[in-house]
């Protein structure tokens, strides 16, 4: 007898850890790095800088609905390749601004495709490949932002000492255009249906065969508590992430921690935060999504703390290891709540649409701790008001309730 073929979804699974890799990791996850040297380069003010990632954040927001239907109807295979190749030439145009103005143009880009070719599309076509396991396969592709961001942090900053950052912009570019398009192509299938075969799914699962075709529609998801509850976590996540990841580092050469000890540090939220994705995923699978996110929110909050005590570099490195654990989880826990409480038939658009409420969060974060430190010099009250609002999201989360229609057997949180 023929030895048994690997199950094509983990070539799925491996595809979307390099993608992400590499178009999340080595794009939103290495800015930090880049905040402090394009500021004293371009003259540029940390607020205005950080505008840049409100207008990728409209390019996102703008564009995440669209892409949600897009892949309903379509599938993800050409949205995703589209999407990587703006991203790779929004990179290579950026390396060649002179004005702000250009800069927000090109990230504006860069965040719609983004928004096309990473967080949504992944999620989408694991959960289509993976009934069980569902979170374990999320957490395993969702790593990849944090392996890119680990691996191409010091290297990023490597080349901006030795060269610059517009060097570091087009080596970016480079590589999503020659590797991340491809493999796009060569491997992303939307469905198991496409290449004749079932979604994965272990014996005891048998009773969740019809569990990928329940779902509500997007009119209907936007009358029900549970939506807007979702779309308030993910607000603030976006807004307490963004803001305190892209100030972070230079936050810390202001406590005059060295370039290099910053990015070490950064690069250490990277590492611990692959720890972090592949833990939430069987954490979700065992006790839920809705418990998982809970944990998640207290470990940013007290992270936050910590860093506002972030003059020793011992407490650097606490702060980077907790922040590390929280940062990663909700790539992995958002897209499973969306799909436990509100299902996956309709799956793309809906969280196209919640992915609006993360990507206006990510935008005003940024922005919002960047003219407070231009005004006030200091990040501190920015950084306890994040502390408030992560501790208000676990208590939201808690008040979560499964949809009538949800069949009990579906639903991963104990209710």
């Amino acid at each position: 007898p023929r030895p048994a073929r690997l199950f094509y979804g983990f070539h799925i699974v491996t595809a979307c850890f390099f993608i992400l890799f590499l178009c999340w990791g080595m794009v939103l996850n290495t800015f930090p790095i880049f905040v402090k040297p394009m500021t004293v380069d371009m003259n540029w003010g940390r607020g205005a800088l950080s505008l840049a990632l409100l207008m990728g954040s409209v390019g996102s927001a703008l564009m995440a609905p669209i892409a949600g239907v897009l892949l309903d109807r379509i599938g993800a295979r050409p949205i995703m390749t589209a999407g990587a190749v703006v991203v790779g030439l929004g990179l290579l145009a950026g390396s060649r601004i002179s004005e702000l103005w250009q800069l927000y143009i090109v990230f504006a880009l860069i965040g719609g495709g983004l928004m096309c070719s990473t967080a949504i599309p992944c999620s989408l076509v694991i959960s289509n490949w993976f009934t069980s396991r569902r979170g374990t396969a999320m957490g395993v592709a969702f790593s990849g932002t944090s392996v890119g961001g680990m691996v191409m942090a010091p290297i990023a900053n490597w080349i901006i000492l030795n060269w610059d950052w517009r060097t570091a912009f087009v080596v970016s570019g480079v590589t999503i255009l020659v590797l991340a398009t491809p493999l796009i192509l060569l491997v992303i299938r939307t469905h198991p249906s496409e290449m004749g075969l079932e979604p994965y799914r272990l014996g005891e699962a048998d009773d969740e065969s019809d569990e990928e075709t329940w779902g509500v529609t997007l009119k209907s998801a936007l009358s029900r508590p549970v939506f807007w509850q979702i779309s308030a976590i993910m607000f603030v996540i976006g807004l307490v992430t963004s803001g305190l990841g892209t100030h972070c580092v230079a936050y810390l050469t202001d406590l005059e921690h060295s370039p290099t000890s910053a990015a070490f540090a950064w690069s250490t939220v990277m590492g611990v935060m692959i720890v972090g994705i592949l833990l939430s995923g069987p954490i979700a699978d065992r006790w839920g999504a809705k418990n998982a996110m809970i944990i998640d929110c207290a470990l940013f909050t007290l992270s936050i703390l910590v860093l506002a005590w972030a003059q020793p570099y011992s407490v650097v490195l606490l702060f980077a290891v907790v922040y590390g654990l929280a940062l990663g989880a909700p790539l992995v826990i958002n897209p499973l709540l969306a799909g436990d409480y509100l299902g996956m038939k309709h799956f793309g658009a809906i969280f196209g649409v919640l992915n609006i409420m993360a990507t206006v969060g990510a935008a005003l974060g940024p922005v919002g701790a960047g003219i407070f430190f231009d005004t006030q010099k200091t990040y501190l009250p920015v950084f306890y008001f994040f502390a408030a609002l992560m501790l208000a999201t676990a208590l939201l989360a808690t008040l979560l309730k499964v949809i009538p229609e949800r069949r009990a057997g579906f639903v991963r949180e104990p209710v």
